[in-house]
């Protein structure tokens, strides 16, 4: 284990790249005594693109001891995460995005532009679970229209297909 980062493999320093937590962002916004000053210009620098390399670096540069990451870590403002996890969540997100788009451009033309509701609603979707339950909406008032359920049917069955070759990465 190296020594003053807490992380089995130096190697691996490159790869980890550390992000602030709530507890994080709720002390930089209302606790602002609990952290020296160079403590707390150290964690607003954290964005999720410095490893721990660069921020061990910017450690010793505030005079902090150059494992202070490792103490942000243990004081649960931070945690590592890897490339790879990083970009798996950020090609989560684009899906989930190219979906929405997807879904409230398609329930636009069902509804033959009567989807006022389903405009203002769809600026809450964040996650996979509110875009399921904004789809079940619209589903919903597609099936109210003269085309009916068929037609709701064919709407999720669209979205889905979108969703899934989005998952597969097209």
């Amino acid at each position: 284990m190296h020594a003053t980062l807490g992380v089995q493999d130096p190697a691996m320093e490159t790869l980890l790249k550390p992000q602030k937590t709530e507890v994080a962002r709720h002390v930089l916004l209302h606790e602002r005594s609990r952290l020296t000053p160079a403590l707390r210009a150290l964690l607003i620098t954290v964005d999720g693109r410095r490893d721990v390399q660069a921020l061990s670096s910017l450690a010793q540069g505030l005079g902090l001891p150059p494992d202070a990451p490792q103490q942000l870590r243990a004081a649960g403002l931070i945690t590592w995460r890897c490339e790879r996890e990083l970009a798996e969540a950020a090609r989560r997100a684009q899906a989930l995005v190219r979906a929405k788009f997807f879904a409230m451009d398609l329930a636009e033309r069902f509804l033959l532009g009567k989807d006022e509701a389903l405009r203002a609603s769809v600026r809450e979707v964040d996650s996979e679970a509110s875009l399921q339950a904004w789809l079940d909406m619209a589903a919903g008032q597609i099936a109210l229209t003269d085309a009916g359920v068929a037609r709701a049917a064919q709407f999720l069955q669209l979205v889905r297909a979108c969703m899934d070759g989005a998952a597969a990465g097209d």
